[in-house]
């Protein structure tokens, strides 16, 4: 699993995984917006407003800077059980987003991390960084966030020009069985 991260995300970029680059995906998100069905007419011409994520649903925060709701293949769910798993918890409801910026702009990047991250706190979560074993991509990050007996964890993971944000609420691993 050594540094899988940011192929996979580079993979789920070219195949149009990430609606940020590929119209279809985009179009879809919009659909699910709107009770699953396809935009049309009157709501086409909001697609603009309709393509970014407002806050997250989970952690009940705004973003500031909104990023693109990306689309799951399943292999965001897995990188995050994967993490989850190595501080012995269990990933439920998840979320992934993602922010476009100009290539090496880092100073618009760590923006968006900032702008993210305050969100969070101004919502009332207490963020942390762990270290999960498995996730051994330096350039990706990974936070919990605890708030009333709920918590979470994300995994932040920057490029050259775009950021993910994947985000799942979790619960205590359950023993293995004798």
């Amino acid at each position: 699993m050594r540094g899988w991260m940011r192929p996979l995300i580079l993979s789920a970029l070219i195949l149009g995984a990430a609606p940020f680059t590929a119209g279809n995906a985009l179009a879809q998100n919009a659909g699910n917006q709107n009770g699953g069905k396809p935009a049309t007419g009157k709501e086409n011409a909001g697609k603009e407003a309709q393509k970014t994520a407002a806050g997250s649903a989970i952690a009940q925060a705004p973003f500031a800077e909104q990023p693109f709701p990306l689309q799951d293949d399943g292999t965001y769910k897995e990188f995050m059980g994967v993490a989850a798993a190595d501080i012995n918890r269990r990933c439920t409801k998840l979320e992934s987003y993602g922010w476009e910026f100009k290539k090496g702009d880092d100073t618009r990047r760590d923006q968006i991390l900032d702008a993210t991250l305050g969100g969070f706190r101004k919502a009332g979560w207490k963020l942390g960084e762990v270290k999960a074993r498995s996730i051994r991509d330096p350039g990706t990050t990974i936070y919990t966030a605890e708030k009333a007996k709920r918590q979470l964890l994300a995994a932040w993971t920057p490029m050259e020009d775009a950021a993910i944000l994947l985000l799942c609420e979790t619960e205590a691993a359950q023993p293995p069985k004798k």
